[in-house]
């Protein structure tokens, strides 16, 4: 539908309340502003264009304060409302929908996704000439998103792209704020990209130092603090220690003032790197340590930039001879590595590692890492069955269960392009099994076309970690829409990838089961019974929860009752989970 003034107005109300509204505080500052920016344009959410439009500055507060599965559902429900929009107007919005799903799924570690949703912005933008303002920043997230996917050459041509485009447009109107200061941000990224990929001896010291110059000139000082970490990146590298750590030290509490721990991390490892380079060990083995406190009072320990940290501290101990601390700590980059899909992080620590012991550093490499420091039950029970004992060790543990199925997988695969299907279906295991960790759960095996997980309570049932993975299985119903939107706009396919989820809570049995010839570690119980049952209960994209996690849960989710025939048990009362509650839903 053609834009009218009114939704022109609305618009221009809705953006103003956003100028207003200030998102450099704490998170609760943060989100206490979000109120106040949700009170001003109410009256605008009655029309689905400008609730759409709400919604997506709604999103950069929840960026803002890392609260990335809200924004996502933000994001996907403004797109739902735009997708077909024609008006030159709305297609200026969905365009920077897309681009704001390229941010957070790369936040969320899903570069596939983010890679689609930011080719499909770079070709409305190329399609237009009226988006082409988007063009840099569209090259610019493509770059680190492709840095990400190890794909180096791609991600190196794009920045070439950005560098080149916000050049041009910064030469037109060299006094116009925004165009220098986009030209600044592609002369950063451009030198941070080719460091990344080992490209050092290809980056001008002269094209950071007119990015910090530019920054001064418009006096952005986050800009300018920002271009002086990567010289101070830059000089580190080339062995101008001296420069390198006066710079990073001085940013230290610049970033800290201002609510920047990632960058206050990244300047902390110049610091540390610079000590460790000049041989002074004991400088450098403290430094780590304050990083990883500071990463542990942000709740960063898991963040992509720890698997630098860990490396780093690990490199740091190796030369003090403490090869035990040091292979610790290169397990932990590489477990980081796998988490995040970061194929250089799992190599450098398996090459760090092999100096140590070629046998441990193969062990780096397998799967099983990823949860062989954390709690799981598996990591505490016997592995083996032993001819000297008597009786084979098992635990009974309160847990929650999670079964997930693929709807009708093989009538897919037989009506659909079979390779296709199987890309896709892939790439959803990848995104399951990534948001299972992400909410603290194991994925104890693959059934066929589905996946049965497993989240740990500890000593007795806690409502968070219910809630933790009813939160999963909402996520993975948000991850299987991204994939079945990729498959019409990309793929053009017609079949959509459906999955049905079951969830139950109690204590389950841990334990191993076969003989010598055959032996596998499983989890048994009635509420992994029920739990598998459900599932099967479900309708497509649904998840249904017991009574038990229901009320473990019932703070944080919507629910209704559904009643259903379970097999073996008859009629029993289950849950259909609606969504998660509001802010102000709760108690």
């Amino acid at each position: 539908m053609p834009a009218t003034p009114d939704l022109e107005d609305r618009i221009r109300i809705i953006e103003e309340a956003f100028s207003s509204a200030d998102l450099t505080g704490s998170k609760e500052e943060i989100l206490a502003a979000l109120n106040r920016f949700e009170d001003k344009t109410r009256t605008f959410t009655d029309m689905p264009e400008s609730d759409a439009v709400i919604r997506w500055y709604k999103n950069l507060f929840l960026q803002k304060v890392h609260f990335f599965p809200r924004a996502e559902q933000l994001l996907d429900e403004a797109l739902h409302v735009l997708e077909d929009a024609s008006d030159p107007l709305l297609q200026r919005w969905k365009l920077r929908i897309l681009i704001s799903l390229g941010y957070v799924h790369r936040a969320r570690c899903n570069y596939m996704d983010a890679d689609a949703y930011l080719h499909e912005a770079l070709a409305m933008a190329l399609a237009d000439p009226a988006l082409s303002g988007f063009m840099g920043e569209i090259y610019s997230l493509l770059g680190s998103v492709n840095l990400l996917l190890n794909r180096n050459d791609l991600a190196q041509q794009y920045v070439l792209k950005e560098k080149a485009i916000s050049r041009n447009r910064y030469q037109e109107q060299p006094e116009e704020r925004s165009r220098a200061l986009a030209y600044g941000f592609s002369l950063i990224n451009w030198a941070r990209i080719h460091r990344k990929i080992g490209l050092i001896a290809t980056v001008n010291r002269t094209d950071i130092e007119t990015a910090v110059a530019l920054f001064s000139r418009f006096r952005h000082d986050i800009g300018q603090a920002v271009a002086r970490l990567e010289l101070a990146e830059y000089l580190c590298e080339t062995n101008a220690v001296d420069e390198a750590l006066r710079i990073a030290e001085s940013l230290e509490p610049i970033f800290a003032s201002n609510g920047m721990p990632s960058e206050s991390i990244l300047a902390g490892l110049i610091t540390m790197n610079a000590f460790h380079k000049i041989f002074q060990f004991e400088r450098a083995r403290s430094k780590g340590d304050a990083l990883l406190a500071l990463a542990d009072a942000h709740g960063m320990g898991s963040d992509r930039i720890m698997a630098d940290v860990y490396y780093a501290i690990g490199i740091c101990r190796y030369e003090m001879n403490e090869e035990d601390a040091a292979m610790t700590c290169f397990r932990k980059s590489a477990r980081l590595g796998m988490v995040h899909g970061t194929k250089s992080a799992i190599v450098r620590a398996f090459n760090a590692a092999r100096k140590i012991d070629r046998h441990q550093a193969e062990a780096l490499l397998t799967s099983d890492l990823v949860y062989q420091d954390a709690e799981f039950v598996r990591n505490r029970v016997e592995r083996s069955i032993n001819p000297f004992k008597e009786t084979r060790t098992k635990l009974k543990i309160p847990a929650s269960t999670l079964f997930l199925d693929i709807v009708g997988f093989s009538t897919i695969m037989m009506r659909s392009d079979e390779d296709l299907t199987v890309k896709m279906m892939d790439e959803l295991i990848d995104r399951i099994c990534l948001i299972v960790y992400l909410y603290g759960g194991y994925v104890d095996k693959f059934l066929g076309d589905g996946v049965m997980a497993i989240f740990e309570h500890g000593e007795a049932l806690r409502p968070s970690v219910a809630l933790n993975t009813v939160k999963c299985g909402l996520d993975i119903l948000r991850a299987l829409k991204h994939k079945n939107y990729k498959l019409k706009k990309h793929f053009e396919a017609k079949q959509n990838i459906d999955v049905r989820i079951g969830v139950s809570t109690g204590e389950i049995y841990a334990m191993l089961l076969g003989n010598y010839i055959k032996t596998e570690f499983t989890y048994l119980g009635n509420a992994v019974n029920l739990a598998s049952k459900l599932e099967k209960q479900a309708a497509s994209r649904m998840v249904l929860i017991d009574e038990k996690t229901r009320e473990l849960a019932e703070d944080g989710i919507l629910s209704e009752p559904l009643v259903v025939t379970i097999p073996g048990i008859g009629d029993t009362t289950a849950h259909r989970v609606v969504r998660l509650k509001r802010k102000n839903e709760r108690s």
